[in-house]
């Protein structure tokens, strides 16, 4: 994978705080709220985080609307909630491996914040929703900080966030401009946003609705150790197939208002008719249609409309099966009526040797239990995916690329 694209993991992570829910009210920017937290968004740009969270609250108690103050405020505490996160991971796993177990209450404590803390920013980006003329001017390549916490910013924090790379894959010289672009956010970026919001809170929330099995398990495990995911809480699946929904929601509403844009200014995702992107990631009408449909593909799964059909996968990778597994994965009732996750060893070994359709079957029995069903409507999500594969194939497009447009457009 590219740097490019870690670049755009790693930009989205900070730009999810321009996100937000539908609009609930009218609460328009104004010349005066743009004066008002200027100084708010200047100490953000000058990568003050702490400062600039401070200022933005000052604006706040005195206007509590103002849009662009609320989204100085978000990115503030997501930069710090994430940061505290990372380190209460890097903790867990320090610990996991000297005492070879999970302290599993500590876990669930870290995740659970997570969860809280996802919320508070929403709060702030609710009060944003309402504002139809909502932009945000930001230079991420231009902040200057230690991102990797190693006492120095060094190359690798200068280069974290500039472009280097053009749309024809040519490195772009040092000190060209283009390598520090100016991107201007609104209303499309702000459907965007919540969209990667609700996706990343739907994994917190099915990471706490499993417990993961003690070390030991894994340690000694041979063929006839069976492991059980335990499914602990049932809510919390059940607030992810939610927060999915949304996120799909705020996904095609996305697509919609980028399709909707008349200016062509620093944009973040463009249509296929504006020119002025920063990232060298172009668009046409057809990539457009693919994430509409892949959306509506997804959510009919999720509604228990369509299913995974095993025949499908399983013919998408390299060996062409004579006699595939037959079958299909209803994705909705694992997210309706969730169970443990079986894993047996023994059967999963026998994939790597032998591969038949029974062993493939067995195993599927075992992890989804009653959710591999022997019929349904078959989704259209694996016929496009193995188009994509043909394109590779075929040289028109390659792997990096779909990537990158993957994870671009959520």
């Amino acid at each position: 994978m590219s740097r490019l694209l870690v670049k755009c993991a790693c930009l989205s992570i900070l730009l999810m705080a321009s996100g937000c829910p539908k609009k609930t009210a009218k609460n328009n920017l104004s010349a005066d709220r743009i004066a008002a937290a200027k100084l708010a968004v200047d100490t953000l740009q000058a990568t003050k985080f702490e400062e600039a969270q401070k200022i933005a609250k000052q604006v706040l108690a005195k206007d509590p609307g103002n849009s662009q103050a609320r989204v100085v405020h978000a990115i503030c505490i997501y930069k710090k909630f994430m940061h505290n996160f990372i380190q209460d991971m890097q903790t867990n796993l320090m610990a996991m491996f000297r005492a070879q177990t999970i302290n599993h209450r500590y876990l669930k404590w870290s995740f659970e914040q997570l969860d809280k803390d996802l919320a508070a920013v929403e709060e702030d980006l609710t009060v944003a929703a309402g504002d139809e003329k909502f932009f945000f001017k930001l230079c991420l390549a231009c902040w200057h900080r230690d991102w990797n916490h190693d006492g120095r910013i060094d190359e690798r924090d200068e280069f974290l966030f500039q472009i280097e790379l053009d749309a024809d894959g040519n490195r772009i010289p040092q000190g060209d401009p283009r390598r520090k672009p100016t991107f201007r956010f609104d209303q499309g970026d702000l459907h965007w946003a919540w969209a990667m919001i609700s996706f990343q809170r739907v994994a917190v929330n099915l990471m706490l609705a499993y417990q993961v099995p003690e070390m030991s398990a894994l340690r000694f495990a041979n063929d006839n150790t069976v492991i059980t995911i335990k499914m602990v809480d049932k809510a919390r699946v059940l607030k992810a197939r939610t927060l999915l929904l949304a996120g799909l929601e705020q996904a095609d509403l996305a697509r919609k208002s980028y399709l909707a844009e008349t200016d062509d200014e620093g944009e973040w995702v463009p249509n296929p008719t504006q020119q002025n992107h920063p990232l060298p990631l172009p668009v046409d009408s057809a990539l457009y249609e693919t994430w509409r449909g892949v959306v509506t593909d997804i959510q009919k799964l999720i509604k228990g409309e369509e299913g995974i059909s095993v025949v499908e996968v399983a013919q998408l990778g390299d060996h062409k099966w004579e006699n595939p597994p037959q079958g299909f994965i209803d994705i909705s009732g694992l997210l309706t009526e969730p169970g443990d996750i079986i894993l047996n060893i023994g059967n999963l070994d026998r994939l790597d040797s032998k591969r038949t359709k029974q062993d493939v079957e067995t195993v599927l029995k075992d992890i989804f239990g009653d959710k591999y069903v022997a019929k349904l409507k078959p989704t259209k999500l694996l016929w496009r995916l193995q188009r994509m594969k043909g394109e590779m194939e075929r040289g028109e497009e390659s792997l990096e690329r779909k990537l990158r447009y993957l994870f671009w457009l959520n």
